[in-house]
């Protein structure tokens, strides 16, 4: 079956403190979690055939996470039920204001992921675009691994998605990991990155000067979030325009967070990058970045969205969901001059 998008990287369960729990006998939801599983699950909601290549534990847990994948439709003939291991859990502390922090239990890097000679080869035939990321893109036994499938993927004109993902507390020799990262940077189609990623690769924060280093590191197309300030993209796109039209937009296109009641944030950079993808699968990767705008405000609306309830996806019912957020916004006028 042709797939839409493949995704692959880690799939784990977080387990989230209930709200309002006592701290000496808290209660936990357990979720399906891991940043590609999410933006594999957001985007087979949005209508998209995805389908996600993964190795977790055969065990009580893993039986969860195929089960809620299944049910989400995406496909899970790539996932991996190892009797040797045990499917990852990662404890999630949010703060007041929603935003998450984590604490991770997971097997060695190298016994977490699918080889490359190990994929389904239909899989990975019949998509697409590929979306990678997280720390099996910068691990030094699996970054090598990560290199073989875009190498792969690339030679069959298959779009490719990156969010690194990095968690630089968690990377002991930090040089190396970001020479991993730029390497895959170098023959991917889309990066999408966090601030925390901009200053781990470019030793930069401000957005500007960040993203202008890192494409001269690259030829791709990069979108940074920000959080709740939003995201940007450097207007600097690969696609030829008119100089007319490129003279009408400023050097930077910033797009708001649009303000929910937060439950917490986990999901939020995955849901947009599901959002971004589900823009170029249905729009193609030129019209796209010929004008950003729209896919960033669709990506950032379906980011808030998720931020609404405990999980990474269970703020999200379908695509209707979104549009219905949208025509809300722009009722309330404020999607004016939000592109430029």
């Amino acid at each position: 079956m042709p797939l839409d998008i493949l995704f692959l990287g880690g799939t784990s369960v977080d387990l989230i403190q209930e709200k309002g729990t006592d701290k000496n006998s808290p209660r936990f939801l357990a979720s399906v979690g891991g940043s590609t599983t999410n933006s594999a699950v957001i985007a087979a909601k949005l209508g998209l055939k995805t389908a996600m290549v993964s190795r977790i534990g055969k065990d009580t847990l893993g039986d969860l996470a195929v089960h809620f994948l299944a049910s989400c439709r995406v496909n899970t003939k790539g996932i991996i039920l190892d009797p040797d291991i045990r499917t990852p859990i990662a404890i999630a502390n949010i703060d007041p204001s929603g935003n998450s922090g984590y604490t991770f239990y997971k097997n060695t890097s190298r016994s977490a992921i699918v080889c490359f000679k190990d994929a389904p080869k239909n899989l990975l035939r019949h998509t697409k675009i590929l979306h990678f990321g997280s720390s099996f893109s910068y691990q030094k036994d699996t970054s090598p691994e990560a290199l073989k499938y875009v190498k792969f993927l690339k030679k069959r004109h298959v779009f490719i998605s990156f969010d690194p993902n990095i968690r630089p507390c968690a990377i002991k020799d930090k040089r190396a990991a970001r020479g991993r990262v730029l390497r895959l940077v170098k023959l991917v189609d889309l990066l999408k990155i966090s601030e925390v990623d901009l200053e781990f690769l470019t030793g930069l924060k401000d957005p500007e000067k960040g993203l202008k280093k890192l494409r001269k590191l690259s030829r791709c197309e990069i979108i940074l979030t920000l959080g709740s300030k939003g995201s940007v993209y450097l207007n600097e796109s690969l696609y030829p325009r008119p100089l007319s039209l490129r003279a009408k937009r400023s050097n930077l296109i910033k797009i708001p967070a649009f303000k929910v009641k937060i439950a917490d944030t986990i999901g939020a950079g995955d849901a947009y990058t599901a959002g971004l993808l589900y823009k170029i699968v249905k729009a193609g990767k030129r019209r796209v970045f010929d004008n950003i705008g729209p896919a960033m405000v669709f990506a950032s609306a379906l980011s808030a969205i998720i931020c609404t309830k405990s999980g990474a996806s269970q703020g999200l019912k379908n695509l209707k969901q979104v549009k219905t957020f949208l025509k809300g916004l722009l009722e309330a006028k404020c999607l004016q001059g939000v592109f430029y």
